[in-house]
């Protein structure tokens, strides 16, 4: 995603990623459901290890941009903001879908509301990003924030199509 994404649409693309993730997740009532979910795909992740990665990656860089937008002068933010290899949360602790949907869901609306709420001259500001990661405009974190959620999404759809052909 491109850095021009502009708030509004961003807002709309966070609040429809709950809807969309229960959509690949869940789209029928089938006990199997959840196995599938917990099945490792072609990439080594599980489709809900990708949910957890969407929330738990949303969470952080939602925390950034919030930072970056409130901030009187540019804040140093951590490396992983910018970085989806260095934000791997650990998928092992026995979570479930609707846990994580639910997860997903408070984050991304927490985020489009700071969204929607930032004014026009927020989005002008810059943030460093710690470890040589170099400046970034909110603007640049807002479509990392989107990038975050849509790209886990394809890959968490991806590993549950592959789980449920196999055991078709």
């Amino acid at each position: 995603m491109s850095s021009s994404v502009s708030p509004a649409d961003a807002a709309v693309a966070l609040r429809s990623l709950p809807r969309r993730y229960r959509s690949a997740l869940q789209p029928i009532d089938d006990p199997q459901v959840d196995e599938w979910a917990e099945r490792v795909g072609p990439d080594g992740s599980s489709a809900l290890d990708h949910l957890v990665q969407a929330s738990r990656g949303i969470t952080v860089v939602h925390q950034a941009l919030r930072q970056a937008l409130n901030a009187s002068s540019p804040p140093t933010l951590p490396p992983g903001v910018m970085d989806p290899a260095a934000r791997a949360f650990d998928t092992s602790h026995g979570t479930s879908v609707d846990a994580e949907l639910d997860l997903l869901a408070d984050e991304a609306e927490a985020a489009a509301t700071t969204v929607v709420d930032a004014p026009g001259e927020a989005w002008k500001k810059t943030a460093t990003v710690a470890g040589g990661g170099g400046e970034v405009s909110t603007l640049q974190l807002l479509a990392e924030l989107v990038r975050t959620g849509v790209d886990q999404l394809k890959a968490a759809q991806q590993a549950f199509d592959h789980a449920r052909r196999q055991s078709a």
